[in-house]
């Protein structure tokens, strides 16, 4: 009985050219294709993504190599590579080629670091702030809507806070900003409870049309948009300043989703609910200004503000991917190379997070990451905490490490049979 055969993994289609980043690989030298495939691994493995400690099949790289040599051989036809040995090297068209990719790399990497910066924060905070008021100012009017009247109120307030963050970057006086844009939340808050009390007594039935309407979810996704990029650039840069403005940006998302929600109250004759909106407004700016005084007062104290508070659910679980990665990465590691120290692993774990060898990486300016170190070491604690690691001058992995691993593999290769099969009943 002949025995049964193994079926061939079906090859992938390719999807696309890889010539534009080859180019870029070579242009600090000849590279082997080795070289170049590191340099493609490298790329997710910026942004936290350690592919390699799932087997060279998981990761496609005969696929990568069939893909890159065929992308080579085009090269070396239309003149932009020659082959020296196992090296490739550009010519001076493909020189060319490359310089004019790593200019559009470069601008990029600029625009992003400029978009970085605290005072274009709140520039671009400014205008977004001035757009949204001119929208929703006469939708509110227009509509009688005491949560929209209100919110756009907070909205220019909010463009005038802009302009003193602006004016606290380039004079040097955060703190002293900060504790204004506190005051002005506050009196904010205190100005929207008196409009919403009043609607008690005195009601009114907004008008509803699709303008108002309109105005309160587009500002929902832009102040989602703003909050998210100014909490980003505040926790980076350490600005309590933007971590304020950030703040009454997610207010605004709130408040916007409560709006709509008085709205469609109004539409039904409901027209207490919008009035209890403005109030609740009123109460949530109040509370905001509250416990941003509070930290503001305390970090005068401390002369450092703890900004631990601030960071949202999204950056503490991407940094906890990230760790969980170069964990799980280093115990591959450890499997893989036998014999390895607890310095040597280290040191390699610090070394994958290096791309300064990485020409496109360099130019977008994700060549070095600060916290590289402190990744590696809390990685590495966590290793040896969950009893995955044991050992110092020579690694040895646990039976739970082993387990560990084993079931990693165990799971992408399933994770890859369920692709393939979908793939090919596609």
């Amino acid at each position: 009985m002949k025995e049964q055969q193994k079926p061939r993994r079906k090859r992938r289609p390719r999807n696309r050219d890889h010539s534009d980043m080859i180019a870029i690989c070579l242009s600090d030298g000849p590279r082997t294709v080795a070289d170049i495939e590191e340099q493609f691994i490298a790329f997710p493995r910026s942004f936290g993504l350690f592919i390699e400690i799932f087997d060279r099949e998981s990761i496609d790289r005969g696929d990568l190599t069939r893909d890159l040599l065929t992308d080579l051989e085009k090269m070396n036809d239309a003149g932009l590579v020659e082959r020296q040995g196992e090296r490739y090297e550009l010519t001076p068209l493909g020189y060319e080629k490359a310089a004019g990719k790593l200019a559009g790399l470069r601008e990029a990497g600029m625009l992003a670091r400029k978009l970085a910066e605290p005072e274009i924060v709140s520039r671009v905070s400014l205008g977004v702030h001035l757009g949204l008021a001119a929208l929703k100012l006469p939708a509110g009017l227009l509509s009688g809507s005491v949560g929209l009247i209100n919110d756009a109120a907070d909205t220019l307030l909010d463009g005038l806070a802009s302009l003193l963050v602006y004016a606290g970057f380039r004079f040097n006086k955060e703190r002293a900003v900060n504790g204004i844009l506190v005051l002005l939340m506050l009196g904010t808050g205190v100005f929207t409870c008196h409009e919403a009390m009043k609607r008690f007594f005195i009601p009114v039935q907004p008008e509803v049309d699709w303008f108002a309407f309109l105005a309160a979810l587009l500002s929902a996704l832009v102040c989602l948009a703003l909050w998210g990029y100014q909490r980003y650039v505040g926790l980076r840069r350490g600005s309590m300043a933007l971590i304020t403005q950030s703040v009454d940006s997610r207010n605004h998302v709130i408040v916007a989703l409560s709006v709509t929600a008085g709205l469609i109250a109004a539409l039904l004759r409901f027209s207490l609910l919008d009035t209890l909106v403005g109030l609740a407004v009123a109460i949530l700016i109040l509370k905001s200004a509250v416990e941003l005084g509070v930290d503001t007062v305390r970090s005068l104290r401390e002369k450092e503000a703890d900004f631990s508070r601030y960071r949202t659910g999204l950056t503490e679980r991407y940094a906890k991917f990230r760790r969980a990665q170069l964990r799980d990465w280093m115990l591959y590691l450890v499997k893989k190379e036998e014999g390895l120290s607890q310095a040597a692993l280290r040191k390699r774990a610090c070394q994958a997070l290096d791309f300064s060898e990485i020409p496109a990486l360099r130019e977008l300016g994700l060549d070095r990451q600060s916290e590289a170190e402190e990744l590696v070491e809390q990685s590495l604690t966590e290793l040896y905490e969950r009893g995955w690691l044991a050992g110092n001058e020579r690694l040895n992995l646990t039976g739970e490490g082993i387990e560990r691993l084993s079931g990693l593999l165990k799971r992408t290769r399933g994770e890859r049979h369920r692709l393939s099969t979908g793939s090919k009943r596609g």
